[in-house]
């Protein structure tokens, strides 16, 4: 895409730039690997932002990352092409897109999503409301499946592992992921890791 046709501009300025430097410590020291800071793009109305991703997207939609580059709506109008009120999620949304780039370079695949997402948010600081136990134990759904409802969801799944089982496990867990990952093997993996599978019985019953 030809920054002339869609508008967007190149980051610049010591402010992002040593964001961009203390998320990199932050994460490379959490997945124990390196990736290179991104190149960021501000992009400049909602209209250049559906250009990128090729679709009409939704006033929550403000970012996306993929190949080492980040686009983001450009904080100068942020709140206004969004439903984002608060200018902080800006840096939050930043650090979420980073995170992509980290699983993406790890496993060469977007999901499952609910895990891709639920990492992000609980890695960039975005504590999301939990779901109803129905939706959550029914995670099997949300493997390739985005929309907003995922984010919460993967939340939920990201905290409470960490939090249960501690960083190992959930880092080997992704680790385990590739490019040719389904449903039937990720679950397959889940299960030898933890112990438990996916299906609503086993999830329910640990809950409980």
């Amino acid at each position: 895409m030809k920054s002339s046709i869609l508008r967007v501009e190149t980051v610049r300025g010591d402010k992002y730039e040593k964001y961009l430097l203390k998320c990199k410590k932050e994460l490379d020291k959490w997945f124990g690997v390196s990736v290179d800071i991104p190149r960021v793009l501000f992009v400049q109305s909602r209209k250049e932002y559906d250009k990128i991703v090729g679709y009409k997207t939704e006033a929550w939609q403000v970012g996306n990352s993929g190949n080492g580059v980040i686009y983001i709506l450009d904080p100068k109008i942020y709140t206004k092409e969004s439903d984002h009120k608060d200018i902080k999620r800006f840096w939050l949304v930043l650090k979420h897109e980073y995170v992509h780039l980290y699983w993406h370079q790890m496993t060469a695949s977007w999901n499952p999503r609910w895990l891709n997402e639920g990492l992000a948010c609980y890695l960039a600081g975005q504590e999301k409301k939990a779901p109803s136990q129905e939706v959550v134990i029914d995670v099997r759904k949300y493997f390739g499946h985005g929309g907003m409802f995922v984010y919460g969801l993967g939340y939920f799944w990201v905290n409470y592992l960490v939090k249960k089982f501690g960083k190992t496990k959930l880092l080997n867990l992704i680790k385990s992921v590739d490019a040719d990952v389904t449903n039937k093997k990720f679950e397959a993996k889940f299960k030898r890791i933890y112990g438990f599978g996916l299906d609503k019985k086993s999830l329910a019953r640990i809950m409980n």
